[in-house]
């Protein structure tokens, strides 16, 4: 029975190349099982591959015992029957896996000194993450190994913001320390609001900076610190760098923003507009307050000096 086009393009040469065939290879032998012994020139032309590259695959598959040929030049090929081919392939391919698992294992005592000593060395480590992807992979997983407390100052724009955060929510519930520091652009983003509340219900303190911060950063445990960098256009870049006494200094810089900031509680966002809004309008009354007193202290002054004025010309 001749294959039809649509067999020929897609079922039988990709189920093949499950098996292990290459592309090309899968194409020749369906060509040879459904048109028989033929020579190479024709193969190559009904499997849809070049002269020159038609004999190394004809010699391939022989290798592998899914076709026979002879060995002369002009010389014809035919495909060992699909219940003789096919398992055979099958018994290579689990040889190969056998080999390979050797490999590996010898490969892996080979290299483990190596590794070790490369570790040993790499007390101050500095990593540059090169994609959205993988910084947000390498976010996950430094919240997941800290073991005490995690500082974060925030800016806009926010990398992959989302309502849920699973490895903080782990870090919490293993007692980590969860501090965000946000400028105030930032909570205003409207690609950030939205998730404040969520991310203070999974249990992260915020603490609002009236003013721009410095930089983005993480800081996990005072031991290693994840610093976004600004780039041109749209590229984006993120140093991981495990060096203590960084670490212990941008600390402190966040201790000093922090201590300046205000708490931010989660009320919806509504009512967090009214709080800030009633904050101002406390300030504004305040400063009117003090700017009274100041200028009442000032209406005096003229009565104190003509009063000592009348006593001087009395002595």
């Amino acid at each position: 029975m001749e294959l039809d086009d649509n067999m020929w393009n897609g079922n039988f040469t990709s189920e093949l190349q499950q098996l292990g065939l290459s592309a090309p290879e899968a194409q020749v032998y369906v060509v040879l099982a459904n048109n028989g012994s033929m020579g190479a020139a024709a193969i190559a032309n009904l499997a849809g591959v070049q002269r020159s590259s038609v004999y190394p695959i004809l010699c391939s598959l022989v290798d592998k015992g899914a076709v026979e040929g002879g060995a002369g030049y002009g010389s014809r090929f035919t495909a060992v029957p699909p219940n003789e081919a096919l398992p055979a392939l099958v018994v290579r391919e689990r040889e190969e896996l056998v080999r390979r698992e050797r490999l590996a294992n010898q490969l892996a005592q080979r290299m483990a000194p190596f590794v070790t000593s490369a570790e040993a060395m790499s007390g101050e480590l500095i990593q540059v993450l090169r994609s959205p992807k993988v910084i947000a992979e390498r976010f996950d997983r430094l919240q997941l190994e800290t073991e005490r407390q995690i500082d974060i100052i925030v800016k806009a724009p926010i990398l992959n913001p989302r309502g849920d955060n699973p490895a903080q929510a782990k870090a919490r519930k293993r007692g980590v320390c969860i501090r965000g520091l946000y400028e105030r652009a930032a909570i205003e983003d409207p690609t950030i609001a939205p998730y404040l509340d969520p991310w203070i219900a999974g249990g992260e303190e915020m603490r609002v900076y009236d003013g721009g911060l410095p930089h983005k950063v993480a800081i996990f445990d005072t031991q290693v610190v994840l610093l976004p960098l600004s780039m041109p256009g749209t590229q984006m870049r993120a140093l991981v760098i495990k060096h203590e006494q960084l670490a212990q200094s941008l600390t402190i810089m966040f201790e000093s923003f922090w201590q300046q900031a205000e708490p931010l509680v989660a009320t919806g966002r509504k009512d967090a507009r009214a709080g800030r809004s009633a904050q101002k309008l406390t300030k504004k009354r305040t400063s009117s307050r003090k700017l009274a007193s100041l200028v009442d202290g000032y209406r005096r002054k003229p009565t104190d000096l003509s009063g000592m004025t009348r006593r001087m010309e009395r002595t």
